[in-house]
């Protein structure tokens, strides 16, 4: 790789802007790769230092003018006299001119061009609709069948619960939107929709424009409410959506109260993720929603079974999911054949292939309570994954893996360990020659134009830590590396399920699902998570 301009900056300025942590963790793990001769040896802590810099800050970094100037301060004389001899430092700011120049002669990463603007990814928060003519967009086969059903039990049949589950990558959420608006067209009261992620409430949010464009029969108001701040008129007809947390809030239960006590009401609430709707908090809310004769549906792609996480443990989470919501399931009609097969033979599930990595031995040390705390969070603990994340010889697994797969061309979604994690392997494979990116939570309005280069093929390796498991949508994905530890199904069941869109529906023939498997005592038996998807498989090899 060569140089950029990254790498001849002060050492003293990265160390300050990396934290000796993050530098640490990436020069062990270079260290180990080039001890097994996965990489040559002898590079420069300024040289590692810049280039996990450059793959650190966001996009939109130089903006500020605090940090463009502190930024060139930190940068070798010859290099300074060259942008002052060009360019007026007191007026300096960060524009296409200064990024060619940069460019031209010095190299610097093409994200970081002020002249491409950030992708709009659902940025409104309100819409409105008027009454147009009557326009029906079909659903697929098994999709009509499956909303006919559980519209016709949610019509008619008082104070109705009830449980769809459908595959991942079978169309549940646009399914599910079929019962929305079939609803709201036949009814007066107002409809909420909860989820557990914004980006689940984003996605959902923009699922419900594309059914109700062609579905609505009336005028309807739609607020995202983790994007909406305005004024409400409770007096309307609406279809609301937010985050069980955001209903949680002294504003989210005022909200809750204000639409209850409006004339529309609450008719039907919906539960993505229905799993969520047990723990008590939330249980608590969603009663207080149905208080006025409110129906409930809740969605799933999980398979019904139990799985006993702990010994000394035996609840069985599925048993009261399922008696919360009245024992009444319903799934897509397939016949004799099992779902996934019935799917994957219409090309809407690609042929999924799972690979185990070894990963490492873990010996913990949770107390009980903390392992309580984790069965119900179902969150790995951070003092797990940042033993994970510091192990140098699992990085140089995993780093040795990627470079094989970029090397065959494929176009990864790496899901890391932690955010430092994720940091080192997009910098370390931008190192050995592929063009990767990292994104976070706290990547900010930059995240969109990084996740947008990948789709469009800018980038070969797409590196994240709990920003795309949900609302994430690229068919083209060849690879999905999965080497953060869960003990959590829903989530296993979102990472892979990035991957398992199909030819049909405009997504890939075969798709890889790399899983990094670790031994840790005292924590769940990840194996059980795997394993439970084993149905989503073909030519799987042992764990």
């Amino acid at each position: 790789m060569n140089k950029s301009i990254f790498s001849n900056l002060d050492i003293s300025y990265l160390t300050d802007k990396l934290g000796i942590e993050l530098f640490t963790l990436a020069r062990g793990s270079y260290d180990s790769l080039a001890l097994d001769g996965i990489v040559t040896g002898g590079i420069s802590d300024r040289f590692l230092a810049g280039l996990l810099f450059e793959n650190s800050i966001p996009s939109d970094f130089f903006n500020s003018k605090v940090n463009l100037r502190k930024f060139i301060e930190a940068l070798p004389r010859k290099y300074k006299v060259s942008i002052r001899d060009n360019f007026d430092l007191r007026s300096i700011k960060w524009d296409d001119s200064l990024f060619r120049f940069l460019e031209e002669n010095y190299g610097i990463n093409d994200r970081f061009r002020p002249s491409m603007k950030a992708i709009k990814t659902g940025s409104e928060a309100a819409l409105f609709f008027d009454k147009p003519d009557i326009v029906y967009k079909n659903l697929k086969d098994y999709q009509s069948i499956i909303f006919h059903e559980v519209y016709e039990y949610v019509r008619s049949v008082n104070f109705a619960r009830c449980i769809l589950q459908m595959p991942t990558g079978s169309g549940k959420t646009r399914t599910a939107m079929e019962i929305v608006s079939e609803y709201l067209n036949e009814h007066s009261s107002s409809v909420i929709w909860l989820a557990n992620t914004e980006e689940l409430v984003d996605q959902a949010f923009e699922s419900f424009r594309e059914v109700w464009e062609v579905r609505r029969k009336k005028p309807l108001a739609a607020y995202n409410h983790m994007r909406f701040s305005g004024d409400i008129d409770f007096g309307q007809q609406s279809f609301h959506l937010s985050t069980l947390q955001g209903l949680n809030t002294k504003n989210g239960k005022e909200l809750i109260d204000m639409i209850l006590t409006s004339k529309p009401g609450i008719g039907l609430v919906i539960v993505d993720e229905a799993h969520i709707s047990i723990a008590p908090t939330y249980r608590s809310t969603i009663k207080h929603l149905l208080s006025k004769e409110g129906k409930l549906v809740g969605l799933t792609a999980t398979p019904g079974r139990t799985i006993n996480r702990f010994d000394g443990d035996k609840t069985d989470d599925n048993k009261e999911l399922s008696e919360f919501y009245l024992n009444k399931l319903f799934q897509i009609d397939t016949g004799d054949k099992p779902p996934i097969d019935f799917l994957r033979e219409r090309g809407i599930l690609s042929n999924a292939k799972f690979f185990s990595i070894e990963g490492s031995y873990i010996e913990s040390c949770l107390t009980p309570a903390e392992k309580m705390k984790m069965n119900e969070t179902k969150k790995i603990p951070a003092m797990i994954l940042g033993r994970l994340s510091n192990n140098s010889r699992r990085n140089a697994i995993i780093i040795d893996k990627l470079q094989k797969l970029l090397a065959a061309n494929k176009k990864i979604l790496f899901f890391a360990t932690s955010i430092e994690h994720s940091k080192v392997i997009a910098s370390i494979i931008n190192l050995l020659g592929y063009n990767a990116a990292h994104v976070d939570g706290e990547t900010g309005a930059t995240r969109a134009k990084v996740i947008q280069q990948f789709k469009n093929g800018d980038l070969r390796l797409l590196s994240n830590f709990g920003v795309l498991t949900t609302g994430f949508d690229d068919p083209k994905i060849d690879v999905v590396f999965m080497a953060r530890p869960t003990n959590s199904i829903v989530l296993y069941s979102q990472v892979i399920g990035r991957g398992l869109r199909g030819p049909s529906i405009g997504g890939t023939e075969v798709c890889e699902i790399y899983t990094v498997v670790d031994n840790m005592i005292d924590l769940p038996n990840n194996n059980e998570i795997y394993s439970y998807f084993n149905e989503y498989f073909i030519n799987t090899n042992a764990i």
